[in-house]
């Protein structure tokens, strides 16, 4: 196989089948909403009729069955070398070459309707980042395993046995479900369908005998309302990670981390350790109640696209020292965490005082007489409650650690997400004082990472100077230094 890589392939001609379903899955997701929201779908049947709607769509699909076949045509690709050559282009022709010692990450994706074929997405990401990807919509896997070994000696083939270090467990799989960021993507995804349920039980409600069992008191029935929107969307997340990560099994194989996931669609994703810039450790409100988090590996031009990033999901029981460990050789969890300037504190409760300020100020010229004097207490004193206990939570939650070479970040609110790099993978680094700060000797260091910038609020400002001087000697010549004077 590796013979027949230097001459021109093409790709499997079930590729141009799965760009048309991707395609055509990509923009139902995207018209969705607008059809759902608004009815604007019974509104353009109703104006058109079935007849033409359906000519109509059967003449989209056949100009995209003529355009994929002219994509699929004009695809090939080849390797000169250690040079992977792809030649491609719909109505012009371009040509991407990409040496392997600037390959950063390489992933496979394999679709339900690919895997009897034996076909596989195979995508492949520069050190230039996210926005310079490559991607062979369609190769059979042991071309696909055959690039992989040439562009990345270490990522052995998807058949080789290889004990894993991190295996996802049920359990794991389970809370990762509950306590992630999947139950706001699952009401995002609900949210269309809100006013046309709304309306059907306003059309049918009155025309039904509620059982006698059913509450009659309006708070009882809100109540029995958000449970339900509470449970489905919980049900919902296990379902979403159960799609994502079901098998989840990492795998360490000469410096790359290997993962592979997916209950019908499979991927598999590499990540070298040698370019590996942050990881951060991130538990949500939940997430700490279930004794769940997940890690999030970070390269320079990495996607913030949760479903391209290196993630291991359901981390449970402190396996996530372990698995730092291995990710940065040699890593020791920080024995204590330096806390910042109880300053900062003073300064939430000032930003919160004058936001709450605002809003009062607002809502009385909005409302007016329409509450009572009870009532704008009662606003009051629950918006005082939440200032201050909101600002006792970010100072508790804010901290750092410097210990063995590496520095620690961690902030949050009910969350925390904690930050870890070696001082020689910042970016750059700049000091920054407010006029309260430069009353108490205290300053914010902001810190530039690979996938953004992490705030070090509220230190003493030799404790920072000194931190931006180390951080910049280790990681000269790439770092410039902004110290105001």
């Amino acid at each position: 196989m590796s013979e027949s890589l230097t001459q021109w392939q093409r790709l499997s001609p079930w590729a141009m089948v799965s760009l048309l379903l991707t395609q055509a899955a990509e923009q139902s997701r995207q018209q969705l909403p607008l059809l759902l929201g608004a009815g604007a779908g019974l509104t353009l049947l109703d104006a058109v009729g079935w007849r033409e709607l359906v000519l109509g769509v059967g003449v989209a699909l056949l100009v995209a069955v003529l355009l994929a076949w002219r994509y699929y045509r004009r695809f090939r690709f080849r390797l000169e070398d250690d040079v992977l050559v792809i030649h491609q282009g719909l109505f012009e022709h371009r040509e991407f070459k990409l040496a392997a010692r600037h390959v950063q990450q390489i992933a496979t994706r394999q679709p339900l309707h690919m895997r009897p074929f034996g076909v596989v997405e195979w995508q492949v990401i520069p050190v230039a980042g996210d926005a310079s990807r490559i991607t062979l919509p369609g190769i059979r896997q042991t071309t696909a395993d055959a690039l992989s070994e040439r562009l990345a000696p270490a990522m052995s083939a998807s058949g080789t046995s290889v004990a894993p270090h991190f295996r996802l467990t049920t359990r794991g799989l389970l809370l990762h479900g509950l306590s992630s960021r999947s139950v706001l993507v699952a009401a995002a995804m609900l949210s269309p369908l809100m006013r046309p349920v709304e309306r059907w039980l306003h059309d049918i409600a009155p025309s039904q005998a509620l059982p006698d069992w059913l509450p009659t008191a309006p708070l009882l029935l809100a109540a029995l309302g958000m449970l339900v929107v509470v449970m489905a969307l919980a049900l919902l997340s296990i379902v979403a990670a159960v799609w994502r990560f079901a098998g989840y099994r990492l795998v360490d194989q000469g410096g790359r981390q290997i993962q592979t996931s997916g209950l019908l669609q499979r991927r598999r994703q590499s990540l070298a350790l040698e370019r590996l810039q942050v990881v951060e450790w991130v538990e949500t409100g939940l997430g700490r109640l279930l004794g769940c988090g997940y890690l999030v590996c970070h390269q320079f031009g990495g996607s913030a696209d949760e479903g391209r990033r290196f993630l291991v999901p359901g981390v449970t029981g402190g396996e996530q020292r372990r698995l730092l460990a291995v990710l940065w050789p040699g890593l020791r969890w920080p024995p204590a965490w330096t806390p910042v300037s109880h300053y900062y504190r003073r300064a939430l409760l000032l930003r919160g005082g004058l936001l709450s300020g605002l809003l009062l100020a607002g809502s009385g010229a909005v409302l007016g007489p329409a509450l009572t004097t009870w009532q704008w207490w009662l606003l009051t004193g629950a918006l005082v409650v939440l200032v201050v206990v909101g600002a006792w939570r970010r100072w508790r939650c804010q901290g750092w650690a410097h210990c063995g070479g590496y520095l620690w970040v961690r902030h949050g609110l009910f969350g925390i997400r904690t930050h870890v790099f070696a001082l020689d993978k910042g970016i750059s680094v700049d000091v920054r004082q407010s006029w309260l700060q430069r009353r108490r000797g205290l300053a914010t260091l902001h810190l530039h990472l690979a996938h953004g910038r992490v705030a070090l609020p509220f230190i003493e400002h030799g404790t920072a100077l000194a931190l931006a001087d180390e951080l910049l000697a280790a990681s000269v010549p790439r770092s410039v230094v902004e110290v105001p004077g």
